[in-house]
């Protein structure tokens, strides 16, 4: 078994790591860690201050690193899908 525990920034990745004793194991990344396109160390913008298109760009920008991360544990688990 295989778990995953995904921050949408760097501070909330470090407090993750900080409790990492607590986590059970768990692989801690950043979710755009899984979006090929993303920059190293990508985070997820807050929508609040991305103007009229923040959640719509929220929105891209989260399905992308889902993407990749289903994509990652189909290759990685030998799912079907």
């Amino acid at each position: 078994e295989c778990n995953y525990i995904l921050a949408m920034d760097g501070y909330n990745l470090a407090e993750l790591q900080r409790l990492q004793p607590l986590t059970g194991g768990a692989t801690l990344r950043l979710l755009r860690s899984y979006d090929p396109a993303a920059p190293p160390g990508a985070s997820v913008p807050d929508p609040y201050y991305g103007g009229g298109q923040g959640f719509d760009t929220v929105l891209d920008v989260v399905t992308a690193a889902c993407e990749g991360l289903l994509a990652m544990l189909r290759k990685e688990h030998a799912l079907q899908g």
